[in-house]
């Protein structure tokens, strides 16, 4: 009887845009013949992947693209379903003849074969012959869930990450084969060693016969003696894999406190965080003199590595743009024409240029703009944004509300002024008051989008949405003129272990970190060597790293001050913001 050890298998990966074939399509399909006594990370060979083409009256839902990039155009190339299944049972034929039993069902060795064993059976009733099924599955899930009960997490990214083999970001199918081949491979040398189970027959029977018993507590492969050695003091830390791969990098006030915090056993952790600690073997840290500093550093680190776990500030795909003043048109860069931002690019610029357009067409609506007008302007996807009447309606009833704009004001000037009256309007009714100011926020450029969960859209809905934008938007160019003047400044600020005694300082130039020092009683704050540059100036050296440095220094100003600490920003000779101004500053950016 073969053993596991020599045994020839296909380790295969199905992606689809449902979960079953009742509620969706099959999408990609991949497979790749391994063997659990090759030699390295996983099979030597190139898996085998395969787009299917869908129905005439399919699409490739948003959410699925996501996750794995196909979008409908990908397809384009995709092949048959017939004909992808010729070429899976010709793989078979191999695999069999290869194990020299051309009578037995081919092993096919799949991470999660709960999803994909109902979509390969249906292949098989569509396309197969009048046979039998023709494989043999076995579901390397199972196989962890009994031999690795208390781990946090067995997804396929979870387990292959355990033993140091790193996935693409992406879900795609002949990534996740190989990923599936490494994994059999590394479980029958656990199988072996730890059950005695050597042969197919042993590890079916096994299966049968034995039942997963449950997380008792979970158990995580970092040591906990990595976790004693920390010190209680500010800075950055790395989680690792076994491999020294990245995967998460995070910052704390306190190193000890914070990642003893992630190792607790019943820890309320979001899922990707169960998943990282489900790999994370090794661990780095830096100290710093300070949190807002251990903050600094996170976010330039996490620019610079771009560790998968890192869901926030992340570079990706992100950029920034400048606008001109009549906000209708947008550039990479700052100069003369295009002298307002910087602004993050996309949905809210969209949304910046809609309203310039409308702004300069006399607050008006092309007559041609035709259904779904309202996608750039509230940032939303074709499917969920108002038909193009009620667009117009809704856009009607926001310009009797707001129309009434003097003529040479400019559109910058025009939204600026009502994103403020919107936002304390707004933040009066939260309050019960007529004198409230706004609040701050940190996430300015999020857009409407209740029409994602069954929204019906009314006129009055989309006058409220359209409000929404103008607010957001208003509230990025405050920002951008915020961070421009920040960019050139010196902070200050209470120590919270020494309050009252002394303080630390850090000088920003261009908006970088160029100096640090404590400052004693009796220190001045020193003036920025920026501190004339102009505004122009000032944009050109913000790039997106730039960008949320600043961001991030901005919201630990505001811990700062919500903890009760003196904090003092100079932005030159004379000029000084003192706790009660950066106060009243922050609340609007």
């Amino acid at each position: 009887m073969t053993k596991l050890t020599e045994l020839q298998v296909l380790a295969l990966d199905c992606q689809a845009t449902g979960a079953n074939p009742l509620k969706g399509h099959l999408l990609e399909i991949a497979w790749v013949p391994a063997c659990a006594s090759e030699p390295g990370p996983a099979s030597a060979s190139v898996p085998q992947s395969y787009l299917v083409r869908l129905p005439d009256n399919a699409a490739v839902p948003r959410a699925v693209q996501r996750l794995t990039g196909i979008a409908d155009q990908s397809l384009a190339t995709a092949l048959p379903s017939p004909m992808i299944w010729q070429h899976l049972l010709t793989a078979a034929g191999a695999i069999a003849a290869a194990n020299h039993s051309p009578a037995c069902p081919c092993p096919l060795v799949i991470h999660f074969a709960r999803f994909e064993t109902p979509f390969l059976k249906d292949l098989h009733r569509r396309h197969g012959a009048a046979g039998a099924f023709p494989f043999g599955i076995i579901c390397t899930h199972e196989i962890a869930v009994r031999l690795l009960p208390n781990l946090p997490r067995r997804g396929i990214r979870a387990i292959a990450g355990y033993y140091g083999y790193g996935m693409p970001e992406l879900k795609r199918s002949g990534c996740h084969a190989a990923a599936t081949a490494f994994i059999w491979q590394k479980m029958v040398e656990l199988l072996n060693a730890g059950c005695g189970i050597s042969n197919l027959v042993q590890l079916t029977d096994w299966l049968a016969s034995t039942r997963p018993t449950g997380r008792s507590t979970r158990e995580f492969p970092m040591h906990a003696q990595l976790r004693r050695q920390l010190p209680d003091t500010p800075g950055i830390y790395r989680m690792l894999r076994s491999n020294g791969e990245l995967l998460y990098i995070g910052k704390a006030k306190s190193l000890k406190k914070r990642i003893s915090g992630y190792f607790q056993p019943k820890a309320p952790h979001a899922e990707h965080t169960l998943e990282m600690l489900t790999q994370a073997r090794g661990l780095d840290i830096t100290r710093t003199g300070s949190a807002l500093e251990a903050a600094i550093l996170e976010s330039d680190e996490i620019k610079r590595h771009s560790p998968p776990y890192n869901i926030a500030l992340r570079r990706l795909e992100r950029r920034l743009v400048f606008c001109r003043k009549d906000l209708r048109r947008q550039a990479a860069a700052a100069d003369e024409a295009y002298s307002v931002g910087p602004l993050p690019a996309g949905k809210s610029s969209q949304a910046l240029a809609a309203f310039g357009q409308w702004y300069g067409n006399g607050m008006r609506l092309e007559a041609d703009t035709g259904d779904g007008i309202g996608c750039a302007a509230l940032g939303l996807p074709p499917e969920h944004a108002p038909e193009g009447d009620c667009f117009q309606k809704g856009f009607d009833i926001f310009r009797r509300r707001h129309g009434n704009c003097p003529p040479d004001q400019s559109a910058l000037r025009f939204l600026t002024a009502l994103g403020a009256r919107l936002w304390l309007k707004k933040a009066a009714a939260a309050a019960g008051t007529t004198d409230a100011a706004p609040p701050g926020a940190d996430a300015g450029d999020a857009l409407p989008t209740g029409a994602e969960n069954e929204f019906i859209w009314t006129p009055e809905a989309v006058a409220s949405a359209i409000e929404t934008m103008v607010t957001a938007c208003a509230f990025l160019i405050r920002r951008a003129r915020w961070l421009c003047l920040l960019s050139e400044s010196t902070l200050a600020w209470e120590s919270a272990d020494q309050p009252g005694t002394q303080k630390a300082m850090l000088v920003f130039e261009k908006g970088r970190v160029i100096g640090r020092r404590d400052l004693y009683p009796g220190a001045k704050t020193a003036v920025p060597p920026g501190f004339a540059r102009t505004l122009r100036a000032r944009q050109m050296h913000i790039d997106l790293i730039t960008y949320d440095r600043l961001r991030v220094v901005t919201t630990e100003m505001r811990r700062i001050i919500a903890a009760g600490r003196n904090i003092e920003l100079r932005l030159g000779p004379q000029a000084i913001l003192r706790r009660p101004h950066l106060i009243k500053a922050l609340q609007w950016v």
